[in-house]
């Protein structure tokens, strides 16, 4: 392992103010870190240290240049189901966030702990968070794109809420086009639209991904990719295959929402948002009239125990009036 490979040693201390504890976790292009910001009596942060390889000055110095533009999108972003980036800075020849430190559970670390698929209910509550923050990002001028939705990138933190918790791959949409990104990647093949590997991606893009994820939670089953359905000509199959529990319509939203060719997918993320907002009323609604003749059962009941009682008690006393009307010896 090179140096520019190696993991920061604990006690390392970084910008003069964070001090790094631990790895939190490691990949191919840096890795995390529980760290102390000193600065605020050692309040735990997250510290993600990202490595960019250049071949020249030149190139090192654009690269900086765009993690400070991609750093600072980040840093201005505020919604309740993302990490907020409270700090970013470059030293020693890397790049680093600082970040709230978030403790919880990835979804799919949930997933292999799942023997069956997760209640329809679960995943509708979870599915209108995931529908509301990448409305938000959609809502940016310029619009963001996550473009790497997927259940590792996806934190259920302490008070059971849902965090976005990687950036790596985030681009900002313009006129069409996308700009550059600091960090090179493509997105997992599993999640990842067809458009996501020629650069044409847009807002639809994370419409597919977002419905593979729910594919995913609802059946336990990864999604078949786009680039094999395009390549065999084959439909997206029926997520109720594996789950009947999945109300058609839920089935029918997220069909469409993996459909190969963006142009048949939902037309926007609030369209996707309209829709599970009627598919949750549809399943409200259902329910009800079970809950409704269930409650108008048991008063029934309560009726009828009443009565009779009453009738036994009457019956009682009428006995014991002719018995007292009876000549006594």
């Amino acid at each position: 392992m090179n140096a520019s490979q190696q993991v920061l040693e604990a006690g390392t201390q970084l910008a003069n103010r964070y001090n790094v504890e631990f790895v939190l976790g490691q990949g191919g292009m840096g890795a995390v870190y529980l760290a102390r910001d000193l600065a605020h009596n050692g309040q735990p942060v997250a510290l993600k240290e990202m490595r960019v390889q250049t071949a020249d000055a030149k190139s090192q110095r654009q690269a900086v240049e765009q993690f400070h533009q991609e750093a600072r999108f980040l840093y201005e972003l505020d919604h309740p189901n993302l990490v907020k980036v409270s700090d970013f800075f470059f030293e020693n020849g890397r790049y680093y966030l600082i970040m709230d430190y978030i403790q919880g559970k990835s979804l799919a670390d949930l997933l292999k702990e799942q023997s069956e698929p997760f209640n329809v209910s679960q995943v509708l509550e979870w599915a209108v968070q995931l529908a509301d923050v990448l409305a938000y990002l959609h809502g940016q001028d310029p619009p963001i794109l996550f473009r790497d939705m997927k259940p590792s990138n996806i934190l259920l933190d302490s008070s059971r809420k849902l965090r976005l918790i990687d950036f790596g791959i985030a681009r900002s949409y313009t006129d069409g086009s996308v700009t550059a990104t600091f960090i090179r990647g493509m997105g997992s093949a599993d999640y990842c639209p067809l458009e996501q590997c020629s650069g044409g991606t847009d807002p639809r893009s994370d419409i597919y991904s977002l419905g593979a994820t729910l594919f995913h939670l609802l059946t336990l089953q990864v999604p078949p990719r786009a680039a094999e359905l395009a390549s065999g000509n084959k439909p997206v199959p029926s997520p109720r295959r594996w789950n009947s529990n999945i109300p058609p319509s839920l089935e029918d939203l997220i069909v469409t929402m993996l459909a190969v060719r963006k142009n048949h997918r939902c037309e926007s993320i609030v369209y996707v948002q309209e829709a599970l907002a009627k598919i949750i009323l549809s399943v409200e609604q259902r329910r009800a009239p079970k809950r409704t003749r269930g409650v108008g059962r048991a008063r029934q009941n309560r009726h009828w125990a009443a009565l009779a009682g009453l009738t036994i008690g009457v019956l009682g006393l009428l006995v014991w009036l002719a018995f007292q009307m009876l000549p006594h010896p």
